[in-house]
């Protein structure tokens, strides 16, 4: 698909090139007076500059279209990330719980202050995560 507009707009280019080289050749080689010259050199310029000013404005609302729909995606895809963040750090903090109410049941002394240690970095983690998903929401807001 790439190669395909590539190669149109190539295309294009060589037309626009093309046309523009053949309608200065004609002017200049055409047999009129140095007024009806300059009258068609006018009438020429002036139709190339309607021109441009179109393809400026096609090019300025295709721009915009890409741009709104960058934001739209961009926006999509942070919700997501957003989402899975939390849902990351809700089943960490649930297993952490899990595993203190494992812990607090445990009649093992040493398992028991193994496991309080680990459940204490599960939280540390959870915690972590919960600061990384408000700073990136933060910092994704502030960008917007």
């Amino acid at each position: 698909m790439s190669n395909n507009q590539n190669g149109s707009t190539n295309f294009l280019t060589g037309v626009i090139v093309g046309s523009i080289v053949g309608a200065a050749t004609a002017l200049l080689l055409a047999p009129k007076s140095g007024k009806e010259l300059r009258s068609d050199i006018n009438t020429q310029v002036s139709t190339i500059k309607d021109k441009s000013g179109e393809w400026k404005e096609t090019v300025m609302e295709k721009g915009t279209e890409i741009s709104a729909t960058a934001k739209e995606k961009t926006a999509h895809l942070r919700q997501v990330a957003m989402e899975t963040g939390t849902n990351v750090k809700d089943a960490v903090k649930a297993k952490a719980e899990q595993l203190k109410s494992t812990v607090k049941k445990s009649d093992n002394h040493d398992q028991s202050e193994e496991a309080a240690e680990l459940a204490e970095v599960v939280n540390e983690v959870a915690e972590e995560i919960n600061n990384a998903t408000v700073s990136n929401e933060a910092e994704f807001v502030k960008q917007s």
